[in-house]
């Protein structure tokens, strides 16, 4: 039964990196790679403990199941961080990373001195086998590291949940949930039982989690889902609403033209009840007529002509995607055309009515004089 545990984790994570490999996208961060890379390391790892028969097997797969016991929760940290938009320096990265990367050094010494396990062996328990460690004063490091990283985690996702309302809720709280079933798995889990690693489980959640999070990101990003040659000229913003008609992200052009959705929060109706009021109107007869009209929209001196089409992630469409450019100068050009228009019709209605009272007057003197 507990073989079977592991062995289904394992059958569940390639599944996982099978989804993630279909669902890839060019904008996604070579993070998420590392993230099922490092997660199916550990879970095939978590197996080969489990098949070991002697102890120096066991602590070879154990050497490696920590490479994802000690970057696999510096990865997702850095994928937090730019689910909540946040920005850290280079060298604060680096530093990071070489922490990480000392933990796993002292890992590396288990086997050789007592400074990370004073002593380990294995005992078989229906037919599998489990690990017997005593720590060293070194594994406390490790520990450090998990307790630094997760708080950093949640500080990074209550940072995004109150300070970036463009953040979206729902990717903030999957990240949440697993960062919680995280803490439980290793704390709190292996005080029920330690037949099994709950922590082969905690990263198979963060697998799944994060393909949901992948799902969603592009909904967030239309940055990248729109031409870069486009975004560029400074005149085009773009806003994506999803199905339900939710704002779901804008970019820094459309916030320039709509300030109120700088402050609109992701997954949320538009909190502007006239621009709401429009945006619901015209999706709604791009809905029915299937045709992408332009809708001319005047906001003080501006005048923006504003079309609807739909948001594309791949091939799939995922919601509304709202085109606004900035038409002012050439509606006033169309504006000085039609006024001239109106201007010369003027004239040229005074004028005929001036050779129409001529041609009258010529007549009457003309009769006069018969």
């Amino acid at each position: 039964m507990v073989l079977a545990y592991y062995v289904t984790i394992v059958i569940l994570s390639i599944i996982c990196c099978a989804l993630y490999y279909v669902k890839k996208r060019d904008y996604y961060s070579v993070n998420y790679t590392l993230i099922f890379i490092l997660a199916i390391i550990s879970q095939i790892s978590y197996l080969a403990i489990a098949l070991s028969r002697n102890a120096r097997e066991a602590l070879l797969a154990n050497k490696i199941l920590y490479i994802g016991g000690c970057y696999l929760i510096l990865i997702g940290l850095f994928l937090v961080f730019s689910l909540c938009k946040i920005i850290i320096p280079k060298w604060v990265k680096f530093l990071m990373f070489a922490f990480a990367s000392l933990v796993y050094a002292c890992v590396l010494s288990s086997g050789y001195s007592d400074l990370f396990y004073k002593s380990f062996d294995i005992r078989i328990e229906n037919g599998v086998a489990v690990m017997v460690k005593e720590y060293g004063p070194l594994h406390n490091l490790f520990l450090a590291e998990i307790a630094i990283f997760l708080v950093m985690t949640f500080a990074a996702l209550i940072y995004g949940w109150f300070k970036n309302p463009n953040v979206s809720r729902i990717n903030l709280l999957i990240g949440g949930f697993m960062q919680i079933f995280s803490i439980f798995a290793y704390f709190i889990g292996r005080s029920i039982t330690t037949e099994i690693e709950w922590m082969a489980l905690a990263d198979l959640v963060d697998e799944i989690g994060f393909l949901i999070i992948m799902d969603r990101i592009g909904l967030y990003k239309v940055d990248d889902l729109v031409s870069p040659s486009i975004l560029n000229d400074g005149h085009t913003g773009y806003i994506s609403l999803d199905f339900k008609k939710r704002y779901l992200s804008a970019t820094e052009v459309a916030k320039k033209y709509f300030p109120e959705m700088a402050k609109n929060l992701a997954d949320k109706e538009i909190e502007d009840e006239k621009l709401r009021g429009l945006f619901e109107s015209w999706v709604e007869e791009f809905k029915t007529d299937r045709v992408s009209k332009t809708h001319i929209y005047r906001r003080g001196e501006f005048i923006y002509a504003i079309r609807v089409s739909y948001l594309y992630d791949g091939k799939r469409k995922r919601g509304y995607l709202l085109e606004i450019a900035d038409d002012t100068a050439h509606q006033q050009h169309l504006e000085g055309i039609e006024q001239y228009n109106m201007n010369l019709n003027r004239e040229l209605q005074v004028k005929t009515k001036l050779i129409e009272e001529l041609t009258f007057k010529n007549k009457l003197i003309d009769n006069l004089d018969d």
